[in-house]
């Protein structure tokens, strides 16, 4: 057994959590007036393990309906465990919800009262805090005002200052941060620096995996109400984007490809490029999301994204080249095959977009019905840090006025194409802050990275 100096401040072990759902709120009453053998089991959690030492910073994540609110809950005692063990070693302080505990009638004055009376701060001892909570969370005269006026940045201002003010021993936090302006996430992350200096734990649930990858020591990835691993905080990031794609389960490394006289030849799907890449695993994005617009003359059968050597990646560094493999089926006789990607950033602001218009292709003429088309493209990733979601796609065009284009306007070309198949949405990418960088690992400020030099001429008057 541990001395007491010696526990972590978070032991859970064999964690589960089971909900009863109903179809009728008359079988949710007499299930638990009569104990009628009714409803069916959702397993929010299923046996997990794990431990946060004291000081340590510590995320869990994945993707939604994981399971990542359900155990912060458990941690705050806000849930109990259906079974299971968790010893929470310390005075824990939650910010769980936006406004969770806040009282809508009541002032923000009175809130912090209420708030920090939860949390076991006596009245005397917020006096005290008072001026840095107010400081801190810069909602001006508001906090003379009922909270129920406050926007959503304030109430999250609030409800962090208060939290970070109380002396807990270990604080936990929900996804509240992303509601903030990118200014007071700032403000935040260097108070929780602070705090980590200072030897206290932080357990933070978050979907910003730059900020999980930068800030946490260590992360616990959930999928499915499953513990997929515990570890490195930059292994857990690699392998929660990792988790947008899928591996196929079933032998995919042979079809079938009509050639133009009827005859039919076995080719294996181990195509190499004219760079001599050529993929190394069956991995792709899942498709069952993604919304396909198409007037039935092709369709994306596949995507995903790899690094130089053909192994499957999802999170790159700024800078680093991303391979995007796709697959398309012709399902009517085109004339050239137009392909092409489309990089979409978080706000749906489109930051790169490219397909054979832009590049020296060479296009197979007269392609036709029951081809599949094998396309690599890649991209210089010279991209803010962050996600983006990727549309792939497919168009036709005749063969002179692709020959003519660098003479033509653009709208006389966009009227000659016919466009066969957009997918929307068919998965996404991170891009990560480099480690190390030359000049330095911030290469540049805005959306993108735009070639250019500076020159500067001295002269001395």
């Amino acid at each position: 057994m541990l001395s007491n100096n010696e526990e972590p401040a978070i032991l859970a072990e064999h964690v589960t959590k089971v909900y009863k759902l109903f179809d009728t709120p008359g079988k949710r009453l007499a299930y638990h007036l009569f104990h009628c053998q009714t409803g069916s089991d959702f397993t929010a959690l299923d046996d997990v393990s794990f431990t946060v030492n004291k000081g340590e910073a510590f995320a869990i994540i994945g993707r939604n309906g994981s399971g990542k609110s359900t155990m912060l809950q458990i941690l705050a005692g806000i849930l109990k465990a259906t079974s299971g063990e968790v010893r929470v070693n310390g005075k824990v302080a939650a910010l769980l919800e936006l406004g969770s505990g806040f009282d809508p009638e009541c002032t923000g004055y009175e809130n912090i009262y209420l708030n920090a009376a939860i949390l076991g701060v006596s009245q005397n001892q917020t006096e005290q805090k008072m001026e840095q909570i107010l400081q801190f969370a810069d909602i001006g005269d508001f906090a003379k005002q009922p909270v129920k006026m406050y926007s959503s940045g304030m109430y999250v201002r609030l409800a962090f200052s208060v939290a970070i003010h109380v002396d807990a021993e270990i604080l936990l936090i929900d996804e509240a941060l992303a509601v903030g302006d990118v200014f007071f996430r700032q403000k935040c992350y260097q108070r929780l620096e602070k705090l980590k200096k200072e030897g206290k734990t932080i357990i933070l649930v978050s979907h910003g995996m730059n900020e999980v990858e930068q800030f946490c020591d260590r992360a616990l990835l959930l999928d499915h109400s499953k513990a997929i691993l515990l570890g490195d905080s930059k292994e857990a990031v690699k392998r929660y984007y990792l988790l947008e794609q899928h591996k196929e389960d079933i032998s995919i490394d042979a079809f079938v490809n009509k050639e133009r006289d009827g005859t039919v030849i076995q080719q294996m799907d181990g195509i190499k490029f004219q760079n001599g890449w050529s993929r190394k695993e069956p991995v792709f994005f899942d498709l069952s999301k993604a919304k396909e617009i198409s007037n039935g003359k092709a369709s994306v059968l596949r995507i995903g994204a790899f690094d130089a050597y053909g192994y499957a990646k999802n999170s790159f560094e700024q800078g680093e080249m991303c391979y995007l493999y796709y697959e398309i089926e012709v399902r009517a006789d085109i004339c050239l095959p137009l392909t092409g990607i489309v990089l979409t950033n978080q706000k749906g602001i489109i930051v790169h977009g490219k397909d054979n218009l832009q590049m020296d292709t060479e296009l197979p003429d007269d392609v036709k019905a029951g081809t599949r088309l094998f396309c690599l493209q890649t991209v210089k990733l010279d991209l803010q840090v962050g996600e983006y979601t990727i549309e792939a796609g497919c168009a036709t065009i005749q063969r002179d006025l692709y020959e003519q284009r660098m003479y033509k306007q653009q709208e006389e070309v966009n009227a000659g194409m016919e466009r066969l198949v957009s997918l929307i949405d068919a998965g996404r990418i991170a891009v990560l802050e480099k480690k190390t960088g030359a000049p330095m690992k911030n290469m540049f400020h805005g959306i993108c990275g735009l070639e250019g030099t500076i020159f500067i001429k001295e002269e001395l008057k």
